[in-house]
């Protein structure tokens, strides 16, 4: 697929209430290579005032820190990284609503375009010295994607001043602006004007960037522009960084494919030929023009602060580039790190399996948390003990799949964290309507779960860490007696010592 923007394709885990009811067998369980790092429980005194974070940063989550003497990347690269697909493509797509501890904010980017964005400020939102991140979304992404919310809430109760925002032609700037999207060019000046903001409205110490996909190409292409001036630090995700096959009007006769017409609804337009076309020309200058402008592989080499690129070997757009023909990735060629092999600011994370952008994110939320805090807490809070990292050690992957009137639901719960947790009940709220047909954990007909209603609960008796995984855990349910639309399955993990934050997980699926 040729285009300017590379698609971003979002996860959040929604927080619900305790249950208590303990039923089921054991489950069987494998377990993977232990932690590198050394690992240190952390529990911090309650925040007070301000409309901030009432609550504590849960005591049982870990803070994985680099060792003594330990250089940041390398850190990183050591981490152990346990990336799962289970249900991550369709969670990227959903939506979250905008926490209570944040509220909507307007700016301008640096070329007086208005914007949008949401603003949550660190535990306590006291005159303490705090760190400030602008996080970023890719194309077709707004600051309601859960993906980033979940990002959002954590850097938030780790101590971090929050911006999220939305590009010019996303989201609630879309409706503030007839500004168009350029695939990077202009948007770096919208990263700018972030950052400007939360510096100034916020009393930060220091502002960082997080950008996935084309948001992380805006990160790049604002880094270089800004000098080393306003962004202290970077991390941009998968972002494309060459140059993109040109648009063209679409031949006579071809029919998008179902992504392609997603994209196409998005933009509002027939053809992205006409989009990006019209979009040039708003600016001022021709498409081809402003196809060269999009492009970050040279800008580059002149980043003057820290800057990391993280990207997944099985990046479906870098994939697709591939089976294009394109030997080298295309916009996503790795071939920059040949400019920066000298280029001291500017260092790789090349990992084997996560995909593209926030599904890096959600196919491992709990490395993604160690890596991006600690990378930020390095190069911008190393003398604030208010910035913590802290990250929670439990998460659920879910994924849900229906034939005829027949649902199937699939879950993993994974402990990264070094302590053993347990006993513990996985609850799973079904459908309203639905009913259960089989369980089971592992293999059919062992380890049935206990029915509760429309709660169906496994009880776990130990959880090992070290990257502990138990299940699969599976339900099959029968969906006759609904009526079409959507059918949406809760799963949460119920035990007295966990604050349940990101220990949720949700699936949608559509009956036709």
């Amino acid at each position: 697929m040729s285009t300017i923007p590379s698609p971003c394709l979002g996860i959040g885990f929604r927080e619900g209430s305790r249950r208590q009811a303990r039923a089921g067998l054991a489950t069987a369980m494998r377990w993977s290579a232990g932690l590198l790092a050394v690992l240190l429980v952390s529990t911090f005194a309650r925040p007070s005032g301000g409309g901030a974070i009432s609550e504590t940063i849960p005591t049982d989550w870990v803070a994985v820190a680099p060792g003594p003497g330990a250089e940041i990347v390398q850190f990183i690269k050591d981490l152990p990284h346990d990336a799962n697909p289970l249900g991550v493509r369709p969670a990227h797509q959903r939506t979250k609503p905008t926490p209570a501890t944040f509220r909507a904010v307007r700016f301008t980017a640096t070329d007086g375009t208005p914007l949008a964005g949401i603003l949550g400020l660190g535990l306590n939102a006291d005159t303490t010295p705090r760190p400030g991140v602008v996080l970023i979304p890719g194309y077709s992404q707004t600051t309601n994607h859960k993906y980033i919310v979940e990002l959002a809430e954590l850097f938030q109760r780790n101590g971090w001043n929050v911006l999220v925002i939305d590009l010019r032609g996303h989201g609630v700037s879309r409706t503030l602006s007839s500004a168009m999207i350029t695939g990077g060019w202009k948007e770096a000046g919208d990263v700018i004007g972030a950052v400007r903001y939360l510096r100034a409205t916020s009393g930060t110490t220091s502002v960082a960037v997080i950008g996935f996909s084309d948001g992380g190409r805006a990160l790049v292409k604002a880094m270089e522009g800004d000098g080393g001036q306003d962004i202290a630090a970077g991390i941009a995700v998968t972002a494309p960084l060459g140059p993109n096959t040109p648009v063209m009007p679409p031949p006579p006769g071809v029919t998008p494919t179902p992504l392609g017409q997603s994209y196409l609804t998005f933009l509002g337009t027939s053809s992205e030929y006409e989009y990006y076309d019209r979009s040039a020309r708003s600016y001022g200058v021709d498409l081809r023009t402003m196809e060269a402008q999009t492009v970050a592989a040279a800008d580059i080499a002149q980043v003057k602060s820290p800057l990391l690129l993280l990207y997944a070997m099985d990046d479906l757009l870098w994939i697709n580039h591939l089976r294009a023909g394109e030997h080298d990735g295309g916009s996503f060629s790795l071939a920059y790190r040949d400019r920066v092999a000298s280029q001291p600011n500017v260092r790789t994370v090349l990992v084997d399996r996560g995909n593209h952008a926030g599904m890096l994110y959600l196919s491992d939320p709990y490395w993604f948390g160690v890596a991006t805090l600690n990378y930020l807490k390095y190069y911008q809070a190393r003398d604030i003990p208010q910035a913590t990292t802290a990250v929670p050690p439990l998460d659920i992957l879910a994924e849900g799949t229906l034939t005829g009137n027949s649902a199937t639901f699939r879950l993993l719960v994974r402990n990264h964290g070094t302590v053993a947790v347990g006993p513990m009940d996985l609850t799973v709220d079904l459908p309203a309507g639905a009913r259960l047909d089989q369980c089971w954990i592992g293999t059919v007909g062992i380890g049935r779960c206990a029915v509760n209603g429309s709660h169906l609960i496994w009880t776990i008796p130990t959880l090992a860490g070290g990257n502990t995984t138990a299940g699969p855990f599976v339900a099959v349910v029968d969906v006759s007696g609904l009526s079409p639309g959507r059918l949406e399955m809760n799963a949460s993990i119920d035990h007295p010592a966990i604050q349940m934050v990101t220990t949720r997980q949700e699936v949608w699926l559509e009956k036709k």
